[in-house]
């Protein structure tokens, strides 16, 4: 089946849910946040490495379970999980295949928070998805040859990753701005990645708020791998916008929901990446000891 084989989901479905890391605010003490929620997408627009669209493979479907949190361990310093429990791949001519996703890791630091609040963060992504995760054709092909194709949950490697976040609060608390750029330092001689992103938030009633985020993606440091099958994330750019919210419905208990839009060649072209929109859906508690 050619190059429509696998979704490259730790790059285009990094932010399906947010990253305490990119913003410049650290919790207090015993503060937490947290929330579990779906992200799905499906798509038969596949970019190469050199950006050239294929459109006429199978439809490819990603739906990611995941359970992300924060908490405050006082002195500047938030300690941050996210957790894919479940991330479930189909091609429309294959069955579905399922395993627990990369959990990432992340300690973030913040200073100056009275004024314009920075963080540094340092994480780790393990290798805790499946790297090789077969799906099975349900027809046999021309030659009567029911084919497998691989679909991982992970990309197999450690990934370590070093952000920095500034934050601005205005409107009198009731609205905020956000820039974060981040590094990723893959390992097993892949390039590195950069990670850029913008966001605008604001709150027009009581316990709702609205935000609107620019990411991109784009190649680092240039690697020495031979392995540049687009399966490993090798090379793979994109920008998306995003548009969503939070509504607390209860003290302590709320919902929020985000669609997320691919943009081609702005900031960066699409290459080696699957592009359709998206959406999540999740519930969120927040809370203090």
């Amino acid at each position: 089946m050619r190059i429509v084989l696998f979704l490259i989901l730790t790059a285009f479905l990094l932010s399906g849910f947010p990253l305490a890391s990119q913003s410049g605010w650290a919790r207090e003490k015993g503060q937490l946040y947290a929330q579990a929620g779906l992200y799905t997408f499906s798509s038969m627009d596949y970019y190469s490495v050199d950006g050239q669209l294929f459109d006429e493979g199978g439809r490819l479907t990603s739906r990611i379970f995941t359970v992300y949190g924060e908490y405050g361990l006082g002195a500047g310093f938030t300690a941050i999980g996210s957790f894919p429990l479940l991330v479930q791949n189909e091609f429309s001519s294959t069955n579905t295949v399922s395993s627990i996703g990369d959990i990432r890791l992340d300690i973030k630091y913040g200073i100056n928070q009275e004024k314009l609040p920075v963080s540094f963060a340092l994480g780790a992504e393990l290798p805790s998805g499946q790297k090789n995760l077969f799906a099975t054709a349900k027809e046999p092909n021309d030659f009567g040859v029911v084919e497998r194709i691989n679909l991982p949950s992970g990309d197999g490697e450690w990934n370590f990753l070093a952000t920095v976040a500034a934050s601005k609060p205005f409107w009198a608390g009731r609205g905020y701005g956000s820039a974060f750029a981040t590094y990723n330092l893959r390992t097993r001689n892949y390039s590195g990645q950069v990670r850029l992103g913008l966001e605008l938030g604001g709150q027009p009633l009581s316990g709702l708020w609205l935000f609107g985020k620019l990411f991109a993606q784009l190649k680092g440091a240039e690697g020495s791998t031979d392995d540049v099958s687009f399966f490993r994330g090798e090379g793979t750019t994109f920008t998306r916008l995003s548009f969503g919210g939070q509504y607390m419905l209860l003290n302590h208990w709320g919902v929020a929901a985000s669609f997320f839009l691919p943009v081609n060649n702005f900031i960066t072209g699409f290459k080696n990446v699957y592009a359709a929109p998206a959406f999540s859906v999740g519930v969120v508690y927040q809370g203090e000891e």
